[in-house]
């Protein structure tokens, strides 16, 4: 666990969750907090807020003991999955009481190595836990020892008044790993974790993926009574476009300025947002609206997010003649939800049987979604192009530069680049004209509920400009076009006149920068254009979009 990446990362967008996780561990030292469910889509980044939860955790106080744990599917087993989360969980502790992140970053020890670091740092408690662990392993009791593993967190704060926030990724995985009753039923040995999530002295925080979570809290069992529950929405389009932006100077990758209202496309995943940043700068130097559609094809069809998703799909439908009526499934849903399912067998060719297998793997792949009574296709714009290029590759035979000419061709038909907020207005070039733009000014801004200070800038370098630059040479029966903009926490002022006499000094442009950030002069087809710009603040929130 590399602590210096988290505590040094800017983490975007997830102030809110953070701040309600990081209650829960401070509530645990007085027995006050609830387990808690964090769950989410593919790729929204519940593992990230995990790692950083620890880290804010582990180096912002000294009483609660963090432990970080993630459910790795090569430890299908009870002996291995169990000797794991003793080992992580010790190793975590130990760290944390001498304030030693060094002991997690080698990763180089064994339980009996912990076991005589506990001694040596007069951590009993640890000793005599390893010592009933290895005593339990020998009676080949696999139920026991996987519920005397899982309630260690409970046991230390029991032992030494510590307690202890325990944060689990993956604990969906833990559903693979059971245990044969007598009779010769499998028994889920992840239900074992139900008495030691209600230890309000060592609450638990589960995250993965959204629909098991929910099946298994809350369907199959009644354990969701006594958690909160936390779902992990996408980023907003602010801090995507973050995120995106932080990627992209990262890499040294540049972007036209346009590209902004594209990265909605990405429906803020933050998986999503990375794959194409990191499949970009190995082929540009600079993102343009043409190769942002090549590299977005190309990565849909054959990069990072077609492999991940297609090997989802593997995993979950892992009967071969079960795949191609899947995918049929999946780009009927891509296209439009269906609220009846009685004529799925007859579309697919499939037995009744099968349908309810597919239906159930695709829900739990969290590729489709089913309500009370309907089945659509997860809200993902990327997933759903992908499956629509997969179906046309591996059902329909089309070949593969077809496919990509008629995505791009899709995308770019159909792609809606949100305009941002503005109000054009016409004024004659008439000696009270500045009075008309500043009252022009005032009512727009009041529209997108600008600061009062903003304002006021503003108006006084309006009334520089047509005092200072318009006024000189005017001309009878001339009007000008104003247009007022506000995009990105910038609100600008564009002002289009027939003149193209107009001259910017150094006097006027160092007068009105006084007021604004940026006063710029262009040459257009019909006359001149100049430009105002003022930054407002970055917790400004347009209250018109």
């Amino acid at each position: 666990m590399p602590l210096k990446e988290f505590t040094a990362k800017h983490f975007l967008g997830r102030s809110r969750e953070m701040g309600l996780l990081k209650k829960t561990a401070l509530l645990a030292g007085s027995g006050d907090s609830n387990s808690i469910v964090l769950s989410g889509k593919r790729g929204m980044g519940k593992t990230q807020l995990l790692k950083h939860l620890f880290s804010e955790i582990f180096n912002g106080q000294s009483t609660t003991i963090p432990f970080l744990y993630t459910v790795n599917t090569a430890f299908d087993s009870v002996e291995k999955f169990s000797q794991d989360y003793l080992y992580t969980f010790i190793l975590h502790s130990l760290a944390f009481i001498k304030k030693d992140p060094s002991l997690i970053n080698s990763g180089m020890y064994s339980l009996e190595d912990l076991r005589e670091i506990a001694n040596t740092s007069e951590a009993s408690w640890a000793v005599d836990i390893i010592n009933n662990y290895f005593h339990l392993r020998e009676r080949d009791d696999r139920t026991k020892l996987f519920a005397f593993t899982v309630s260690v967190p409970s046991q230390c704060y029991r032992m030494t008044g510590r307690a202890v926030v325990v944060l689990i990724d993956d604990f969906h995985k833990l559903r693979r790993i059971s245990e044969l009753n007598a009779d010769g039923h499998a028994k889920d040995l992840w239900m074992c974790f139900e008495n030691t999530i209600n230890y309000q002295y060592a609450p638990h925080i589960l995250a993965g993926f959204q629909a098991d979570l929910h099946k298994m809290f809350f369907e199959e069992t009644s354990f969701g009574e006594h958690l909160e529950v936390i779902d992990l929405p996408g980023l907003d389009r602010d801090y995507a476009f973050g995120l995106f932006e932080e990627l992209c100077q990262r890499y040294s990758l540049g972007f036209e300025a346009e590209l902004t209202n594209y990265i909605n496309l990405f429906g803020g995943n933050p998986f999503n947002i990375k794959s194409f940043v990191q499949a970009a700068r190995h082929r540009t130097s600079n993102l343009t609206k043409d190769n942002f559609w090549e590299i977005y094809i190309d990565e849909i069809t054959k990069g990072k997010i077609y492999t991940y998703w297609t090997s989802i799909l593997k995993s979950y439908v892992q009967r071969f003649e079960l795949r191609r009526p899947s995918l049929h499934l999946l780009f009927e849903l891509s296209k439009k939800g269906t609220d009846d399912v009685s004529g799925l067998q007859e579309m697919l060719s499939v037995t009744q049987e099968n349908i309810d297998a597919i239906l159930k793997l695709l829900h739990t792949s969290g590729m489709v979604e089913t309500g009370f009574s309907a089945l659509e296709f997860v809200d993902d714009q990327v997933l759903i192009d992908l499956i629509n290029g997969l179906y046309r590759r591996e059902a329909a035979k089309e070949p593969l530069d077809r496919i990509k000419d008629s995505l791009m061709a899709n995308k770019r038909k159909h792609l809606m680049i949100a305009k941002p907020p503005a109000f054009d207005i016409t004024i004659p070039d008439a000696p009270d004209a500045e009075l008309v733009a500043v009252k022009s000014l005032e009512n727009i801004a009041r529209h997108f509920s600008l600061p009062k200070d903003a304002i006021g800038q503003l108006q006084v370098s309006l009334v520089e400009l047509f005092s200072g630059v318009l006024a000189k040479g005017r001309v009878a029966g001339e009007s000008c076009q104003l247009t007022f903009m506000l995009k990105n926490n910038i609100f600008s002022v564009e002002i289009v006149t027939p003149r193209r006499d107009l001259v910017l000094t150094d006097d006027t442009i160092g007068q009105i920068r006084n007021y604004i950030d940026t006063i710029t002069r262009e040459d257009t087809e019909k006359g001149s254009k100049i430009i105002l710009t003022k930054g407002l603040k970055e917790d400004f929130s347009q209250s018109s979009n």
